[in-house]
């Protein structure tokens, strides 16, 4: 019982903080032999880990049909362009305007229409490329998906006026 009190005593001290225990603690610890760590005795056979993301991350612009992209305006403004193949698939119709496609590696470049170019990259991402010509172009990041149009405007909420 005595051991017990003594011990509830110097754990209430502690959790105080009016005891100072490295004096008393670090001489325990000292003389506390760590037990050997030895190898496994069989081959370790590590699996892959599968990768959740790995079909979004390898997929291709167009591949499942029309393209939504969400990226900066010339201004710097969010912008929004739906990119749908057209013309029995010889062009990319960038929201009602026909563009030009062409592929280099593994970026899809679509361009000719609204002074803008968008270079789509395999997984989701790229950048967008205003301007040109005599004025110095601008890129903004973009991120595209297979997607319908992509809004940024709130959702519409009737609400009673008093």
């Amino acid at each position: 019982m005595r051991f017990s009190m003594t011990g509830a005593a110097l754990a209430a001290a502690l959790l105080a903080g009016c005891a100072e225990v490295e004096p008393v603690v670090m001489p325990l610890l000292a003389s506390v032999e760590p037990l050997p760590i030895s190898p496994p005795t069989a081959p370790v056979r590590v699996l892959p880990e599968p990768d959740p993301f790995e079909p979004e991350y390898t997929e291709s612009p167009f591949q499942k049909g029309p393209v939504s992209v969400i990226s900066a305006d010339a201004r710097g403004d969010m912008a929004t362009w739906r990119l749908i193949p057209c013309q029995q698939g010889r062009a990319i119709c960038v929201n009602g305007r026909p563009a030009q496609l062409s592929k280099a590696g593994d970026t899809y470049v679509v361009s000719g229409t609204h002074g803008v170019s968008f270079h789509l990259m395999t997984g989701g991402d790229g950048f967008v490329t205003h301007g040109g010509g005599k004025m110095a172009a601008l890129q903004a990041p973009l991120a595209w998906e297979h997607f319908p149009a992509i809004g940024y405007v709130a959702q519409r909420r009737d609400i009673p006026l008093k």
